[in-house]
C-alpha cells in the first residue's frame, strides 16, 4: 500500500517541483527586463522639447503655480508679439486655418472661439507631473511606475507559486513586461504615456475585484471596486482621451446582461467614474481653454473625423513594418498564449461569474475599437496604440490569472488539446525571456535626476522686438527663456510672406533658428524671395540667422 500510494503521490510532486521552478523562470525573467526598464527610464532628461514634453511639462508648471498660488491654472499662452500676430490676421481676413499654428511654439495652437493660444492637451499628464518637483517630476513618475509593477509582479508569482496557478503566470509577466519595455524606451517622445500605465493596471485589476466580490455575494465592495475601476479610466482618458476608447471591453468584461441589469450595477457605477475622473475634467477644460465644453482643444488635423484615405498608409504604420509595430509582437505572444489557456481550461466553473465568451470579447474590443480609429486618422504617432495593446494584454494575464485563481479545474493529462494548450501557454514567458536577454540595458543606474540647463538667450534675442522663427526650439524657449517663439513651418509660402512684410513694416528684427533639418527649406525660401541671413551664433546648440531683406521687403 505504501508503494502505491508513493506511485500516485510521484507525478503531483513531479508537476509541483516543475511548476516552482517555472515561476522561478518567470520571477528571474521579470526582474532582468525590470533592472534593464528602472535603469533606462531613470536616465530620461526632463527637458520641454519639441511637442509633447513641452506641452506636458508646461502644463505641471501651470498646475504647481496654480496650487502654490491658489488660483485655476491658465493653460494660455499669450505675449504682445503672439497678440500682434493674431490681430495682423484678422485684420487681413486670413482664413484661422491657415494661421492658428503658425502664432503658437508647439503643442499650442490659437483657437477662435476663446479667442486665445492655448495647450491641446488634456491636463491629466500635467497633473500626475505636478505631483512631483520640476526638475524631478519625471525622474520620480518613472521610479514610482517601475515599482508599481513590480509589486504586482511578485504579488502574482507569489499567489502562483502558494496557489499552483502557474499556467496564466507568464500571461502576466508578459503585459507587465511590455509595460516595462515601454516606459525604458519612450524617452521623453511623450510623458503621457509613463503616466497611463498604471490607471489603465488599476483598471484591470478593480475590474476583476468587483467580478469576484459581487460572485461572492459582498455586493457593496463590488460596487466600490467597480467606481474605482471607472475612476481609474477616467483618470487614464483625462491623461489620453483615446484611453476612453477601451471602456467598451471593461463594460462588456463588467456586463451581467439586459436580463440581470439594474441601476446598481457594476457597468453604471463604472460609468459613472470614468464620467466623474474623465469626462467632466475634460469638458471643463475644454470650456476654459476652447471656449466651448464641446470644442476639442486639440488642432483641426488631430479632431478631424475619420476618414478611408488614411487607411491605406496606415495599415503599414500600425501593422505593418511602420514605427507603431514595435509591440505588436508582445500582441501576437498574449494571443497565442490566450488560446492556450482557452483549451486548457475548457469548464467555466470560475468564481468571477465570467464566461469564456465575454472574456474573449472584452479582450477583443480593447484592441479592435482603438486600431479601427488610429487606422483611419490622419495624424499617426509611434506611440499611439501602446495603452491599446497593454490593456489588452492586461486584461489577458490578470483575467487568465483571476479565472485560473478561482477555477477548480486542472490540467487533464489524457486530453490532447491540453498538451496543445499547454505549449501555447507557455509561449509568452518563453518569449519575454528572450526579450529579457535581448534588450538588456546595461547602462549606470542614475543617483538623481536628469534635468535639461535653462537656455540662455544672446542678448540681441531677449529683445522683446526680436521676432524668432523656430521648429522644435519653439516651446523650449517659452519654458526656459519665457521668449514667444513661432514655429513659422506650419502654413503656406503666402502667409509667411505676409508675416515677414508685416515684421520688416514694423522696423524690427527677425531671426531664425535651424533646429530641425526642415528649417532648411525655409532658409532657402528666404533667400529666394531676396532675403538675406547672417549667422550670428547658437542657441542650445543649433545655429541661428539674422534675417535681413535688403530690397526693402519680401518679394512675392
Amino acid at each position: 500500500m505504501a508503494t502505491e500510494s508513493t506511485n500516485k503521490n510521484s507525478p503531483i510532486e513531479l508537476a509541483r517541483v516543475l511548476a516552482v521552478l517555472w515561476i522561478v523562470v518567470l520571477a528571474f525573467g521579470f526582474y532582468e527586463i525590470e533592472r534593464s526598464s528602472y535603469r533606462q527610464s531613470l536616465n530620461t532628461e526632463e527637458v520641454a522639447y519639441a511637442c509633447d514634453s513641452f506641452g506636458y511639462l508646461r502644463m505641471a508648471k501651470e498646475i504647481r503655480h496654480g496650487v502654490e498660488h491658489g488660483v485655476w491654472p491658465d493653460f494660455k499662452l499669450e505675449s504682445p508679439q503672439t497678440r500682434l500676430l493674431i490681430d495682423f490676421m484678422q485684420q487681413n481676413h486670413v482664413a484661422v486655418p491657415r494661421w492658428d499654428e503658425v502664432v503658437a511654439p508647439h503643442a499650442h495652437h490659437y483657437m477662435p472661439q476663446s479667442g486665445s493660444v492655448g495647450v491641446q492637451y488634456p491636463p491629466g499628464t500635467g497633473l500626475v507631473l505636478a505631483m512631483f518637483p520640476q526638475g524631478e517630476a519625471v525622474y520620480r513618475l518613472n521610479r514610482a511606475v517601475v515599482y508599481i509593477f513590480v509589486l504586482v509582479g511578485l504579488v502574482t508569482l507569489a499567489l502562483a507559486e502558494a496557489k499552483g496557478t502557474w499556467a496564466s503566470a507568464g500571461l502576466v509577466t508578459l503585459a507587465l513586461s511590455l509595460g516595462l519595455i515601454v516606459l525604458g524606451r519612450l524617452g521623453a517622445l511623450s510623458f503621457s504615456m509613463n503616466a497611463v500605465l498604471v490607471p489603465i493596471l488599476f483598471t484591470t485589476v478593480f475590474s476583476l475585484l468587483a467580478l469576484w466580490l459581487k460572485t461572492s455575494g459582498r455586493e457593496r465592495l463590488a460596487l466600490l471596486c467597480g467606481l474605482f475601476a471607472g475612476l481609474s479610466l477616467g483618470f487614464a482618458t483625462m491623461i489620453r482621451l483615446p484611453s476612453f476608447l477601451l471602456s467598451a471591453g471593461f463594460l462588456v468584461l463588467l456586463w451581467p446582461g439586459f436580463r440581470n441589469f439594474r441601476i446598481k450595477s457594476l457597468p453604471v457605477v463604472f460609468t459613472l467614474g470614468v464620467t466623474i475622473a474623465g469626462v467632466i475634467p475634460v469638458v471643463i477644460n475644454q470650456h476654459n481653454v476652447a471656449g466651448a465644453w464641446y470644442l476639442s482643444t486639440y488642432a483641426l488635423v488631430d479632431a478631424a473625423p475619420p476618414t478611408v484615405e488614411a487607411l491605406r498608409p496606415n495599415l503599414s504604420y500600425f501593422l505593418g513594418n511602420g514605427p507603431a509595430s514595435i509591440d505588436n509582437w508582445a500582441l501576437v505572444a498574449g494571443l497565442i498564449g490566450l488560446v492556450g489557456f482557452l483549451l486548457l481550461y475548457v469548464r467555466q466553473d470560475n468564481r468571477l461569474g465570467l464566461s469564456r465568451k465575454r472574456f474573449v470579447l472584452a479582450v477583443a474590443l480593447l484592441w479592435v475599437i482603438p486600431i479601427c480609429y488610429f487606422l483611419s486618422h490622419r495624424v499617426t504617432g509611434a506611440h499611439y496604440m501602446i495603452s491599446s495593446i497593454f490593456a489588452t494584454l492586461t486584461l489577458i494575464g490578470l483575467g487568465a490569472f483571476a479565472i485560473e485563481l478561482t477555477s477548480s479545474a486542472r490540467f487533464e493529462t489524457r486530453r490532447f488539446l491540453s498538451w496543445v494548450g499547454l505549449a501555447l501557454v507557455l509561449w509568452p514567458a518563453i518569449v519575454t525571456f528572450n526579450r529579457s536577454w535581448t534588450d538588456t540595458y546595461d547602462g549606470p543606474e542614475p543617483q538623481h535626476a536628469r534635468t535639461h540647463e535653462p537656455i540662455l538667450l544672446p542678448s540681441e534675442l531677449v529683445d522683446d522686438k526680436a521676432w524668432i522663427w523656430a521648429d522644435l526650439l519653439t516651446g523650449s524657449l517659452w519654458y526656459y527663456a519665457n521668449k514667444p517663439a513661432f514655429k513659422i513651418q506650419f502654413t503656406d509660402e503666402e502667409t509667411r510672406a505676409k508675416i515677414w512684410k508685416f515684421v520688416y513694416d514694423r522696423g524690427e528684427r527677425q531671426y531664425l533658428i535651424q533646429d530641425s533639418e526642415q528649417m532648411k527649406q525655409y532658409i532657402a525660401e528666404i533667400e529666394r524671395l531676396g532675403g538675406k541671413l547672417e549667422l550670428r551664433g547658437k542657441v542650445d546648440g543649433q545655429l541661428y540667422y539674422l534675417v535681413t531683406w535688403p530690397n526693402g521687403v519680401p518679394s512675392s
